[in-house]
Parts: C-alpha cells; sequence; structure tokens
C-alpha cells in the first residue's frame, strides 16, 4: 500500500459526485435566437447536486451542489435576460432550488459562444443570490409570480408553500419575507401544487394527510391597508406603494382519493387538476379558476393500471402522464383510457417524469438514477378535434396486410384444403419469402405506399406442406445492384430443397433449384446455413438429435427434384447428440475446426469440425461424429434459440447463445483442456424469449446492443446498452410463423412480419440515417435501483500509478444484484456501471469482499498437489488471481473472478465514452466473471454442524442430549428450524487466498457469519470451484454482523522443525457488542495437507450457471429426476470420491446409463461436490473447531456493526512482531479503537488438542469516543494513521490515529448518501485518499491536501 504521510491541518475532506435517485427534473428553455437546439436544456436534482443535461447530445454539460447532505426536492426556473454579441449570446434565469426545510436562489447563466452557421458551445455558471431562512415545515412547491408593485421588469417574486398548508411569499429585490398566507384548513400537506403568474391569480392545491386535496386562493383583504411581515416590519416600506394585506379563501374540496396524495398538477389554463396517491390511482378532476366558488367542480375520470404507489403525474393538453413505484410510467387520454406503457427503470420505481409539449420528449428519472428520454411524436397523434389516440406502432411504420399471392380474398373458415402460410423470411427491408402448406414458395416486393408485388418461384412438391425453411444472402460484386438469395426448405417427406433466386432491378427469378432425400418421412424438423460456411453448406436435424452437413455442388442447370441416382448434396457428416434432443441452431468456426449446436432442452453441444470434412470430395462411408463436449443446463430447460462463436484468443472460443428463459448467456470453450466455462449472463427481464442478438456493427459478440425476442403475445426489440424498448407489437406470440430483419441502425431501421388469421402483417420502420436526428435514449447511467449494503474497492496493478488510473467500486445491493461501477479521476465523475450479476432470485445482498493477494502456505503434505492438475496450461500458474465474494439473504454465497484486461469493455456507457480518453479506457477495462454459487438445498444442514450448533446454544451446552434428539425427530412440518429454515441470511463475510509452494491449485478461504448465530470457514478450491466446509468457530454466543481478518507474517520459531511463514487471525463483532479473536492457523494448514492427498479432477463440474429466478437455471424444475436412476454400487472410485464428500455434506447424484454425469438443477447449481456417501473412514477429515483466541465482551453496548484493521507496516514492528489497530463502530454511537499485536507460542499444554493455539494477543492500547456519531455507526476504514467512518447521521468523519491509539477528529463533511450503510477507503498517492460511502445510493469523497489538488 501507498505510504501517506500523517496529514496536516490543512487537508480537507472534499464531496463528489453522488450517484443515486432522480428527485427533481425541470426544463430550461433557450430562446430560438440561440440556435443551439430547438429542444430545451434538462435540469435534475440528485442528492445535494444539480446536474445540466443537453437532451440533444446527451451530454452531461455541467453539475452543481447546491445543497449539503439535503436532497433536492424540486426545481423551478424562469428566465429573466438575455443578451446578444457578435460571438455569441448570454441568457440569464432565475432558478429556485429546494428541499426539505430550504430554499436556495440563483442566477444561471448560460453563454452560448460561437459565430453564426458554426458549431455553437455552451457553458454554464450558477451563481447563489439568496439563501432562505429556515422553514417551520418542509417545501413542497415554489413557483415565481410577477411583481406588480415593482417597476423593474425583471423583478420577480417567489412563492413557497410548506406542508402546514401555508405560502410564504419572498421578495429577492429586499431579501425578506413579505407575505405569509394560511389555508382555513390547516392540516398538514403530503403535496402542493402551485398555480398563476401573479399574486391575484395564483390557486393553491393542497393534498391533505386525509386523503382529500383542498383548493383555494389568496384575495386581497378589505379590512386593512397595510400588513406586517412575519420580521414585525412594514412591507410597504420596501416598495413603491402599498400593499395590501391578503387572505385565504377556500375555493372547493375534493373527494374520492383513498390513499395520501403524493403529487398534484395543474393544467397549463388552470382549469384541471390531475392528482395521484397511495392508492395506485391517478385522478383528473375539474376547478374553475376564474370564479371564487362554483358546484361544477368535481371528477373527470379516473387512472386506474398501476400495481403500486403512483409518485407523480404531468397533464399537457390532453394527455395525462403518471409515474409509479412499479417502474412504470403510463400515458393516458382525458377520458381515462390508457393509451401506453413504458417499463424500463428498475428497482424501488419512477419518482418524477416531466413532459415537454412542443417536441413532444417524455423525461423519466427513477430510483436506479437513470434519466431516459422517451420521443413520442410518432406515438401520439392529433385528430382535428385536438384529442390524443395511442398508434400500436409509430407514424413513420408503414404497416402491410397483405394475403398469399393465390389464396381465396374471402374471410370464411380454413378447410383442409385451404393454403396458408408455414414460413416467412426476410432477405431485406423490401423482400420477403413466404412458404406454405401446398409447397409453394412465394417472393412478394414490397414497395412505397404500402404496395406488394407478388412472383411465385418454385413449388417443391405438390403432395405435402414445407416444414422448415432457411435464407442467406450475398451480393455479389460482378453485377452491380444484383443480389443473390439462397432459399432453403425441407417438406414433411423429408426432402430438401435449395433454391437460388437472383433479383435485379427489383425483379426476382429463379436460377436453379434441386432437391434431394435428406430424412425419412416425417423425420426433417430444421434445415440451416451457417454464415461463417456460405451457401455451399448445410445442416439438416432430426428429432433425435442428430444433423448432417451437406455439400452443395452449384455448378448443375436446375432440376426439379433428385431421384437418388446422382445427388448434386454431398453427404459428408453426421454429428449425433449424446442427449437425444433435438438440435435448434448452431454455428462453427471454421479455422477453429469447432462446430457449436443448441438443442431443444437448453444444452450446448461442442464438435469437432475439420477442415478435412468440408474439403473432402468423395465420402465413401458416413462419418458419425460424438461431441467432445457438453455444457447441460446452459439456459435450463428451455430452448436455445440462437448461438454466436467467435475466436478470441488461439485455445479459447467465445460463445454467445440466447433462449426460451430470457437469458443472454457467455460461455467459453478452451480447446486444450476441451472444457467449457460459464462467463456470465445477461438476463433481459422484460423478454420471455430472446431469438437473437444484433451484432452487425461489430464481430466481437460482447458489444451486442440489440436482443429480438417475444415477451407473452408481444414481439419487442431491446436495447441492450440503454435499456429502453425500440419496437413492440402485438402478434399473438412466437408460435405462429414471423421474421424480422434488422438494420444497422434497429432503433430507426427494423422489419418485422407475423401471420394471423390467413393475412399477413408486416411492420416496416425504415428511417435514413441523413434525416431526422436520434435522440439519446439516456442522460445518466443506470445504477441500483434500491438501497446497497455493501462495497468495496477492487484491487488494481501497483503498478500502475494510483492516481492516473480510474479506480473501480464493487457494490452489493439489496434487490440481489452485484454491480461494478467506474469513477474516473480525470472527469472526478462516475463513468460506467456494469451489472455483473444477480443472486439467486433476488435474494438481498448483505456483504461482499475482494481478495487479491495470495499467500503461501507450507504444507507438510505429499507432493501430489505440485502435478494434481499439470495439464492446465502455464498462465494458470502465473500471477494472483482476484476474487470477489458475495453473501446475502437465503444463504447465499457466490464467487467472481476478476476477467484479464481486455481492450474493449462491453460495460462502458458509449454515451459517455466519448467523453474519456480511449488511451484511459483501453488500460483500465476490467470484469468479473461467475465462478460458483453455493447455496444449500433445504433443510440440508450437515449432520455434524446441526449438532455443534445445538451444543452451543446461547454460547454453553446448556441443552441437554435428550432435547436436541427430541427436536430432531421432530416431523419437518412442525420443527420450528425446518420452517423458518429458509430465512435464515448471511450477515457477513471476509476471505484471503492460500496455496501450497509449488501449486497451481489456489483456495480461497472464506469465513461466513449466518443469521442463526453460526460462524464457518468455508474453502473454494480454484480452478475446479469446488466448496468445502472446512470448520466450525464455537461458541458464539450470538449472530455476527461484521467480519475481518489479518494474515501476520512470523519468524521461525526455535525448536519447531517447520517454520510458521503465516498465522491467519479472523476478528468478529456480533450482535451483543462483543468483539472475538480466532486464529484459524491450525484449520488452514490442516486443509491444505488433506487436500494434496485428494483426486480433486474426479470431482470437477464445469455444468453450473448462476441461477436465475426463473425456475431451475432459467427454466422450469426437472421432474422427479433423481427418481429416474436407481442408485448403484459404490466402488473404489465411488469412495474416493467420497472421501472428500465428508467435509461437504451434501446429496447424491447419479450417472446415466451413457455414463454422463446426470444431477438435478439444484446439484449443478452449487458449488460443493454431489456425491454419495460411503462408510469410509474419514474421521482425520471431519470438519473442525475452533475456540476463541481470545474474547472482549461489551466494547459495544448493542451490536458491532461495522470493523476494520490495519495492515501492520514495517515502522510499528516491535522485536519481530507487527502491530495493528482494529477500529469498530456500533449502533451505540461509539468509535472504540484497539492497539494490538500478536505474540507466537509454541504449542501449550492443554489437554484439550482442539484449544491448542500457536499465538497469543497483546492488546497495548485502547480508546473509545462515546459518540463518535449522533447515530448509529454503520461503516469504518483506518490505515495506522487515519481513520474515516460515517453513520446514519449522514456524516464522513476523519479521525487521526495517534501512536498510543487515540482518536482525535479532524474534519467531517455531510454526504448527499441517505441512510448510510458502508464505506470502504484506499489511499491513491501521497496526499490523497478516495472514500466510498453507499446506502440509498453512493458518493464519491476525496481527503487530500490543499496543494494535491492541483497536480
Amino acid at each position: 500500500m501507498t505510504e501517506v504521510v500523517p496529514p496536516p491541518n490543512k487537508w480537507r475532506l472534499r464531496g463528489g459526485q453522488y450517484l443515486g435517485e432522480i428527485s427533481a427534473l425541470c426544463f430550461l428553455r433557450l430562446p430560438p435566437l440561440s440556435s443551439v437546439s430547438c429542444l430545451p436544456l434538462l435540469l435534475s436534482g440528485s442528492g445535494s447536486q444539480v446536474f445540466v443535461h443537453s437532451i440533444e447530445s446527451g451530454e452531461l454539460i455541467r453539475s452543481f451542489h447546491v445543497f449539503e447532505g439535503i436532497r433536492v426536492h424540486g426545481i423551478t426556473c424562469c428566465s429573466v435576460s438575455s443578451t446578444e454579441g457578435l460571438n455569441g449570446s448570454t441568457f440569464a434565469y432565475s432558478v429556485a432550488v429546494y428541499g426539505e426545510r430550504r430554499v436556495k436562489l440563483f442566477t444561471l447563466t448560460v453563454q452560448v459562444e460561437g459565430k453564426p452557421r458554426e458549431e455553437k458551445s455552451v457553458s454554464l455558471e450558477l451563481r447563489l443570490l439568496h439563501a432562505l431562512p429556515k422553514l417551520g415545515h418542509w417545501v413542497l412547491d415554489v413557483c415565481f409570480l410577477k411583481n406588480e408593485a415593482s417597476s423593474v421588469d425583471e423583478s420577480n417574486l417567489v412563492a413557497v408553500g410548506c406542508s402546514d398548508n401555508s405560502v410564504t411569499l419572498w421578495d429577492p429585490t429586499h431579501s425578506t419575507i413579505i407575505l405569509q398566507v394560511s389555508s382555513p384548513d390547516r392540516s398538514l400537506l403530503y403535496s402542493m401544487r402551485l398555480w398563476g403568474n401573479n399574486l391575484e391569480d395564483l390557486r393553491i392545491a393542497s393534498g391533505t394527510i386525509y386523503n382529500e386535496i383542498i383548493v383555494w386562493r389568496v384575495v386581497p383583504s378589505a379590512d386593512a391597508l397595510f400588513l406586517s411581515s412575519p420580521m414585525g416590519e412594514s412591507i410597504s416600506r420596501h416598495g413603491q406603494q402599498d400593499y395590501r394585506p391578503y387572505e385565504a379563501i377556500h375555493m372547493c374540496r375534493l373527494v374520492g382519493h383513498e390513499g395520501s396524495i403524493f403529487r398534484i398538477a395543474w393544467s397549463s389554463d388552470g382549469s384541471k387538476l390531475v392528482s395521484v396517491s397511495d392508492d395506485r390511482s391517478a385522478r383528473v378532476w375539474k376547478v374553475h379558476s376564474d370564479a371564487e366558488y362554483s358546484d361544477n367542480i368535481g371528477h373527470i375520470s379516473f387512472l386506474f393500471g398501476h400495481n403500486a404507489r403512483v409518485w407523480d403525474c404531468v397533464i399537457s393538453n390532453n394527455v395525462i402522464i403518471t409515474a409509479s413505484e412499479d417502474c412504470s410510467c403510463r400515458i393516458w387520454g382525458i377520458d381515462g383510457k390508457q393509451l401506453k406503457v413504458i417499463k424500463e427503470h428498475v428497482g424501488r420505481g419512477i419518482w418524477r417524469c416531466l413532459f415537454d409539449t412542443n417536441s413532444f420528449i417524455l423525461i423519466t428519472g427513477g430510483f436506479d438514477s437513470e434519466i431516459k428520454v422517451h420521443q413520442l411524436k410518432s406515438l401520439l397523434a392529433q385528430d382535428p378535434d385536438q384529442s390524443f389516440v395511442a398508434n400500436a406502432v409509430p407514424n413513420e411504420t408503414e404497416h402491410f396486410s397483405i394475403r398469399v399471392h393465390n389464396s381465396s380474398e374471402s374471410l370464411g373458415l380454413m378447410d383442409s384444403k385451404s393454403e396458408y402460410v408455414r414460413g416467412l423470411r426476410f432477405s431485406s427491408e423490401d423482400s420477403i419469402y413466404v412458404s406454405t402448406n401446398h409447397g409453394y414458395l412465394y417472393h412478394a416486393k414490397l414497395s412505397k405506399c404500402c404496395n406488394v408485388s407478388w412472383t411465385k418461384l418454385a413449388r417443391v412438391n405438390p403432395e405435402v406442406p414445407i416444414v422448415c425453411m432457411d435464407l442467406i444472402s450475398k451480393s455479389p460484386s460482378k453485377i452491380p445492384d444484383e443480389i443473390e438469395d439462397w432459399i432453403a426448405v425441407g417438406d414433411g417427406k423429408g426432402c430438401a430443397t435449395v433454391i437460388k433466386v437472383v433479383t435485379h432491378a427489383g425483379s426476382p427469378k429463379v436460377e436453379f433449384s434441386f432437391s434431394w432425400t435428406a430424412e425419412m418421412d416425417r423425420q426433417l424438423l430444421g434445415i440451416y446455413f451457417c454464415r461463417s460456411l456460405g451457401h455451399r453448406f448445410i445442416f439438416t436435424a432430426d428429432p433425435r438429435g442428430v444433423i448432417k452437413l451437406w455439400r452443395l455442388d452449384t455448378t448443375m442447370i436446375s432440376i426439379p427434384y433428385d431421384n437418388g441416382e446422382y445427388s448434386h448434396a454431398s453427404f459428408l457428416a453426421e454429428f449425433v447428440s449424446h442427449l437425444g434432443v433435438r438440435i435448434i441452431c448452431l454455428d462453427a468456426l471454421p479455422r477453429e475446426e469447432v462446430l457449436i449446436c443448441g438443442d431443444l432442452r437448453g444444452c450446448l453441444l461442442i464438435f469437432p469440425f475439420l477442415r478435412d470434412q468440408l474439403m473432402n470430395e468423395t465420402v465413401k462411408s458416413k462419418m458419425k461424429i460424438s461431441p467432445m463436449n457438453h455444457f447441460k443446463g446452459a439456459h435450463g430447460i428451455s430452448t436455445v434459440s440462437s448461438i454466436t462463436v467467435s475466436g478470441c484468443s488461439p485455445n479459447h472460443i467465445d460463445i454467445c447463445s440466447t433462449g426460451a428463459d430470457g437469458c443472454i448467456c457467455y460461455l467459453e470453450y478452451d480447446k486444450e483442456l476441451q472444457i467449457v466455462k460459464f462467463v456470465g449472463m445477461k438476463q433481459v427481464k422484460e423478454l420471455s424469449l430472446i431469438e437473437s442478438i444484433d451484432n452487425k456493427s461489430s464481430n466481437d459478440i460482447d458489444s451486442c446492443n440489440y436482443a429480438a425476442g417475444f415477451a407473452s403475445a408481444d414481439f419487442i426489440i431491446w436495447n441492450l446498452a440503454t435499456e429502453t424498448k425500440v419496437l413492440q407489437i402485438p402478434c399473438g406470440g412466437w408460435r405462429r410463423p414471423h421474421s424480422y430483419y434488422l438494420g444497422n441502425v434497429p432503433d430507426m431501421k427494423n422489419c418485422f412480419a407475423y401471420v394471423k388469421d390467413e393475412i399477413i402483417h408486416i411492420y416496416r420502420l425504415w428511417k435514413s440515417e441523413t434525416g431526422e436526428r436520434r435522440l439519446p435514449c439516456n442522460l445518466h447511467m443506470q445504477f441500483h435501483g434500491r438501497e446497497l449494503h455493501s462495497l468495496c474497492f477492487v484491487s488494481q496493478n501497483p503498478q500502475v500509478e494510483a492516481n492516473k488510473r480510474p479506480s473501480w467500486i464493487l457494490t452489493g445491493c439489496e434487490d440481489g444484484t452485484v454491480r461494478l461501477t467506474r469513477y474516473d479521476p480525470y472527469i472526478e465523475n462516475w463513468s460506467s456501471s456494469k451489472l455483473l450479476g444477480e443472486h439467486v432470485g433476488g435474494s438481498a445482498v448483505r456483504s461482499i469482499c475482494c481478495v487479491s493477494k495470495t499467500h503461501i502456505v507450507n504444507a507438510s503434505g505429499g507432493g501430489y498437489a505440485k502435478n494434481v492438475i499439470k495439464n492446465l496450461p502455464a498462465s494458470t500458474e502465473a500471477g494472483d488471481v482476484v476474487l470477489l465474494i458475495s453473501v446475502g439473504a437465503k444463504r447465499v454465497l457466490t464467487s467472481w473472478l476478476l476477467r484479464d484486461q481486455i481492450p474493449h469493455s462491453k460495460f462502458v456507457d458509449d454515451l459517455k465514452q466519448k467523453q474519456i480518453d480511449n488511451s484511459t479506457i483501453k488500460s483500465s477495462s476490467i470484469s468479473f466473471q461467475w465462478l460458483s454459487t453455493d447455496m444449500p438445498i433445504r433443510n440440508s444442514v450437515p449432520l455434524e454442524i446441526s449438532q455443534k450448533r445445538d451444543s452451543y446454544i446461547k454460547g454453553s451446552k446448556s441443552a441437554s442430549d435428550e432435547e436436541i434428539d427430541t427436536r430432531r425427530k421432530l416431523p419437518s412440518d412442525g420443527n420450528p428450524r425446518d420452517k423458518y429454515e429458509d430465512d435464515w441470511r448471511y450477515l457477513a463475510v471476509t476471505a484471503f487466498l492460500a496455496k501450497c509452494a509449488g501449486s497451481r491449485l489456489t483456495v480461497c478461504f472464506t469465513a461466513v457469519a449466518c443469521s442463526d448465530a453460526t460462524l464457518t470457514v468455508r474453502a473454494l478450491v480454484l480452478p475446479y470451484c469446488l466448496w468445502f466446509d472446512v470448520a466450525m468457530l464455537v461458541p458464539v454466543s450470538s449472530p455476527v454482523l461484521s467480519l475481518q481478518h489479518i494474515i501476520v507474517p512470523m519468524v521461525p520459531l526455535q525448536g519447531e522443525e517447520t517454520p510458521l511463514r503465516n498465522i491467519y487471525i479472523l476478528i468478529s463483532g456480533a450482535t451483543d457488542g462483543s468483539i472475538v479473536f480466532w486464529d484459524l492457523t491450525g484449520s488452514v494448514k490442516a486443509f491444505m495437507e488433506h487436500l494434496s492427498t485428494l483426486h480433486l479432477e474426479n470431482l470437477i463440474d464445469c455444468q453450473k450457471r448462476p441461477r436465475t429466478g426463473r425456475g431451475s437455471q432459467g427454466g422450469r424444475w426437472w421432474r422427479s429426476l433423481n427418481s429416474r436412476f436407481p442408485k448403484k454400487h459404490v466402488d473404489a472410485k465411488s469412495q474416493e470420491k467420497s472421501k472428500v464428500n465428508k467435509l461437504c455434506g451434501a446429496p447424491s447424484s447419479f450417472d446415466d446409463s451413457n455414463g454422463h454425469a446426470r444431477s438435478s438443477s439444484q446439484d449443478m447449481e452449487n458449488g460443493s461436490p454431489r456425491l454419495e456417501k460411503s462408510s469410509v473412514d474419514n474421521s482425520a477429515l471431519e470438519i473442525s473447531e475452533i475456540y476463541p483466541l481470545s474474547v472482549l465482551h461489551s466494547i459495544h453496548q448493542s451490536g458491532v456493526n461495522c470493523l476494520h484493521v490495519s495492515e501492520g507496516k514495517p515502522h510499528q514492528i516491535t522485536d519481530g512482531h507487527f502491530m495493528y489497530h482494529l477500529v469498530s463502530g456500533g449502533d451505540d454511537q461509539a468509535l472504540h479503537c484497539l492497539t494490538w499485536e500478536v505474540l507466537p507460542q509454541s504449542l501449550t499444554d492443554d489437554p484439550d488438542e482442539k484449544k491448542k493455539t500457536k499465538c497469543v494477543i497483546k492488546f497495548m492500547y485502547r480508546d473509545r469516543i462515546a459518540s463518535g456519531h449522533s447515530s448509529a455507526v454503520k461503516g469504518v476504514w483506518t490505515d495506522g494513521t487515519l481513520v474515516f467512518s460515517t453513520g446514519l447521521d449522514q456524516r464522513v468523519r476523519c479521525w487521526i490515529l495517534g501512536e498510543t491509539g487515540k482518536l482525535t477528529e479532524h474534519s467531517h463533511l455531510i454526504v448527499s448518501v441517505p441512510e448510510p450503510e458502508a464505506l470502504d477507503a484506499r489511499a491513491c498517492s501521497w496526499g490523497r485518499y478516495q472514500i466510498v460511502v453507499a446506502g440509498r445510493g453512493m458518493q464519491m469523497i476525496e481527503f487530500l491536501a490543499e496543494n494535491c489538488s492541483s497536480r
């Protein structure tokens, strides 16, 4: 770690960018003369800062910090002045920002520079004018009113609406409150909205806690001539004329909601109100603003459709927009008809929505930090009555409704002789091929104005229907404007037909065609071209998992049908799946000689694909080829719909597959080891079936930005980069004949066709790229949509200077997601965030840790470990691995591996990429791949752990054996443990890496604390990804909330034959306020010794992938899978396997008759080996017990929420011993600092062998800050010099740690993160620390010397 000089007094804390919920939105409209854009700028509030975005370019122009620790609740602005110059224009705006009980007034200056007909540049400057006095109640709304009493045109008054149902008027000219009026109904409010341009027209709508809306106004009072301000001063002395006093007049009371009213919106003319409520509804009210009271006031329409609370609403002309906690934004007509549903946010919902009537642009901002732009111009079309109606698809989309060329035009019922469509295939945006049950193949030419030209190409077989169809197109260079289409069809008789169609000048013509018998009758179910092989090779598939490879002779003349005497299709090879399941899709990589296939049951098969097979002119005998390997359950048991392969290196092949589980899976095939590894997965929750992904713009499968598929009965094109919906067409589902075609920009170029009731419906959107400019869909990147519980920095290459590289932060969230987020020091902002994965079933992530340094263990076992994986490449041995361990609810333990740095990044946001130096991205693009997930099956506590846990109830052996046996004998329905076992969750985790000298095996020892007051040590053996139970720490009196570990390097002891290099110490903090030290050294050494004697290669199982929550591994559950296979006799090899199983206590799995491992979905998902137990003596491998090394009771008066221990430094070594500082924080608001060192000692003479230890803890100093924070302390960090802490008081405090362990507060900073839950820090360089705080969002903070900020 970088050496940091003790901080002088000139060091300071500096708040950085906050990444969290969007709480306010406001348009900033530039005058038309600015020539910058016809679209307004966007002001948005997030945390304590305000962002200014350009909607047209998607760039963040500027960000400003406006509050300290107060969330921006709303923004209001109005234009003040404009100045024209030779080289640009200057525009001034008054901006009011409010939050909680604070209101601040700013002047925002927009400088537009650039000569006419040149590109304009925009610069912003925000200057504080006034900070209003702290009000007595929360501010709910602010608006600017025209000051008619002032002679200055630019003079405005500021009306502030508060939660006590009052309005306060502020005069910015004299910086004073001139008026305060309260409603006759003094009830507290949840919402308020002001309307009006001056005080005379001011109308107030108040949403009370009684679920009512009170509408009132302010009118002059005739009782007095002067009105004194609340400050006791006469108002008249501040103006040129006397102010008449005002009073509140009640207009109406609107009753109807059944829940709290969260938001109210006025129409532009003040005649209508829209309110949204906790009752999941929105209501439209009619209000007469020109009368003091009217009976004709009431309810217009009732809008119901949201599934959760509705947070915000907008009314514009006759369109109403609502935003809800269900993450959807709905568009309604004034009559209450729902026109559109937009659901593109994640997490706790959409907080704010904003609509621009001029450009038809909708802006939404949510808890997930995203700001999305939706263009509704094509969705909303105005009729002559000025009412909005919804189009099913955008207006620019052409809709064709056509029939087969010679079919009947009648709409009568179909009979057995009717001709209907069996297949559709687009070859281009204006060309589609249609096959029918009568064996016909047609071509339809789509022209403008929805005109269609039909051409009958061929009749394959008049007796049987066409069953399957595929197409490949090519554009030869010999003749311009000529396109070749190769169409392959298969019929019910098992015959395959290939037709070459040449289209020139829009006229298709069959150049030749031929047929041959490919399969038996009714056995030809699929026919496929492979894009990498071209049109000369074709595959046919049968229902038994067999595909045949044919080479086509394209030099012959056209013949109608091959009778078998001479075939123009040469049979080359037969690829046979040992699983016996139909092949659905395939892709080949000829240069790597690999063929990848996906079947109907979600499995991937890897076949050898030798070049000699393609070049062989004569095939004497049929070649039957078996798969080299397979990956079972890549998509659960859901169909694999598409496969894309690419060669990333000479020995590795990247595989990307999509399936009917709505997931995109990334795998890697190692040619040298011939194994398939699961690398990662992206679940597109909006799609239940993904048919394909688009990668036309790049050969890299990681850079695919679009997914096409189905959700229920709708076809959807989804933008993976921006997480937005490009197209949605109701079509009846994927079982209908359909086809789609995507251009290079699918947002502007896409075609989709489907069949319904004998009619072919075609939707075509094909815009010119030089025409209308496409607006960016995201203005702010997506982050977690719920609260964060844990975070940590990623350990990086120390050879790169720390202050010149970006920071990567790992975060775990309440919704079960784990993300990797990048902070770039060059722009001092968050630049990208990638979703790594999701815990099983969305179980909350409670704790994460990143492990990077590998420690050498001197085990005295045999030398087998050196050669145990001798077939692995040398690259596996070099360098330390970096692991991420995440734990959470449902006892889910997940491991991730840091992938090698790559020159590209699939997770860097394209909208932000241009703001960062390309060299910076290339040198610092990292990602993590999923390794394994360990989740015990229900009621699966091993017997050894169950016995020990029962023995130490509440920290003592108080329960008798009879009581324990009685509880264990109870049926599962009556056992409270069985009933609530699924509610157990991991609360904390820490881990370290170890390996034997010379071995290629690396072991990640992981200590996990569970809510059932158990603390265990587990081991993850790499590269096999096998989990083992190593030790149980007893007694544990109460649940452990925090864990830390320290590796103490020790010198050899005198008299010891084998020197002990390291001592492994674990530190735990529990809910009872105690801190316990544990010595793991013996268990670590014993495990490494026993590991060297086991043949782990017999247990390797790469057939694992993350569970997604959609059934088993993303699909449906296997039904009674284990019951189909009888138990077999346990042979010697099985006994060797069971020797290892004693460590994990897992259920069994069996082999099928073909010799391939079959296991349940749970077995495949779990990291632990699933083997049959045997009666082999495994006493030497029993789970060990570890007793406390030292126990400190009542360090805190309540739970120890956080711990952190500093690393021993060279200057802190005394007599060869390292000195450490342990800092803890708890619910009692206190901070504790313990200074201690580890002293080695020989084995004690304790007769209890289990309690023998090789070290003792010597405590040197202790310091306690009783009120370190004004609320519970949630996060601490120390390096032995400084201490950083955070708590629920929303502050980060910096403490100086003295030589005697005394804490002295240096400074503190109010952060923008509400409810902080975690903190981590790192020393970047001399004079600079980075601190990250997470809770409801995340914020970067820097602690630096003043002279360091300029470096």
